[in-house]
C-alpha cells in the first residue's frame, strides 16, 4: 500500500498554501480594523469563503444559509458550508442566503476570530444540529475507526477554523480539548460531531480521536486544513447515490384505470 504521507512534499504545492495562510493572516490583520466582533468574524469568513471558491473542483459550491431535510429538519444557520452543485441547486435563495437539501451538504466550516469556551459550545450545539440531519433518509455519522465499516456512511464533517485562541500556549492542546468535553457535556452530544478544530497560531484538535497535534512553529496548519478537506470530498462525493426529490414530494395513491 503507497504510503499516504511523504518526508518530501510538493514544493510548490505547499507554497501556494502557506501564501494562502499567509493571505489569510492579512485578511485577519485587515478585519481587526472593524470594532463589532460579528464584522469581524464576518469579513474572515468572507476571505476563507474567496480562497475556497477559487481552489475547490468546480462541482462543488460554497454557501451561507441553512441545509433541511425530508422531515424539514434543518441545520440553523451556516456562516460557511460547501454543497455539491452538479446534484442539487439550492431550493431557495435570497441575496446572502440559500436553502439547500441535506442529500447536497458536504462540510460546515465555522470561522472564529477568537476561540473562547463560549463560542466552542456555540459550535457544537450547531454542529449537533447538522448531525440530527437525514440525508437518504439516513443519518451523518463520525468517521469509521478501529476497522469499523458502516452501510449508508454519509458524512458531513463540522470543522471549527480558528485564528486564535484565548488559552494560554502552555499544554494549550489538552487544555482545549478539556473545553471541549465539557462544552460536549453541557450540550448532551458527542464530542465526535465536531471532526477538526483548527486554530491557526497553536495547533489542531482531532476529538474523535482525542489527539492533537501543536507545534511551537504551526506555519503550515492551513496546509492540513486543505488537504484533508479535499481528500474527503473526493472520498465522499463517491460515496453518495443520485438524491430521489420524491423523498420531499408528498406520497399520493394512484389508482387504477381499466
Amino acid at each position: 500500500m503507497t504510503k499516504r504521507h511523504t518526508q518530501s512534499p510538493s514544493n510548490v504545492f505547499s507554497n501556494v498554501l502557506n501564501q494562502a495562510e499567509t493571505r489569510l493572516a492579512l485578511d485577519a490583520s485587515g478585519a481587526e480594523n472593524f470594532e463589532h466582533r460579528g464584522i469581524k468574524g464576518n469579513e474572515r469568513a468572507l476571505a476563507l469563503a474567496d480562497f475556497l471558491r477559487s481552489h475547490l473542483p468546480s462541482i462543488f459550491a460554497v454557501g451561507k444559509g441553512e441545509a433541511i431535510d425530508f422531515k424539514d429538519n434543518r441545520s440553523g444557520e451556516l456562516d460557511l458550508f460547501l454543497y455539491d452543485r452538479m446534484s442539487a441547486a439550492p431550493i431557495q435563495s435570497s441575496s446572502e442566503n440559500i436553502l439547500v437539501p441535506a442529500e447536497a451538504i458536504y462540510a460546515v466550516i465555522e470561522v472564529k476570530s477568537i476561540l473562547t469556551g463560549d463560542e466552542i459550545e456555540k459550535c457544537l450545539n450547531s454542529a449537533k444540529k447538522v448531525r440530527a440531519l437525514r440525508p437518504f433518509k439516513e443519518k451523518f455519522l463520525p468517521a469509521a475507526t478501529d476497522g469499523k465499516t458502516f452501510e449508508n456512511h454519509f458524512r458531513c464533517p463540522y470543522y471549527v477554523f480558528a485564528y486564535r485562541s484565548n488559552l494560554s500556549e502552555k499544554n494549550w492542546a489538552q487544555k482545549e480539548f478539556d473545553r471541549i468535553k465539557a462544552s460536549a457535556k453541557l450540550c448532551k452530544c458527542e464530542v465526535d460531531v465536531v471532526d477538526r478544530v483548527f486554530v491557526l497560531d497553536r495547533g489542531i484538535i482531532h476529538p474523535q480521536a482525542r489527539s492533537a497535534v501543536a507545534e511551537e512553529n504551526p506555519k503550515g496548519l492551513f496546509l492540513e486544513f486543505y488537504v484533508h478537506l479535499m481528500n474527503f470530498l473526493t472520498r465522499e462525493r463517491g460515496r453518495r447515490p443520485p438524491i430521489d426529490w420524491m423523498a420531499y414530494a408528498k406520497t399520493r395513491k394512484w389508482a387504477r384505470l381499466v
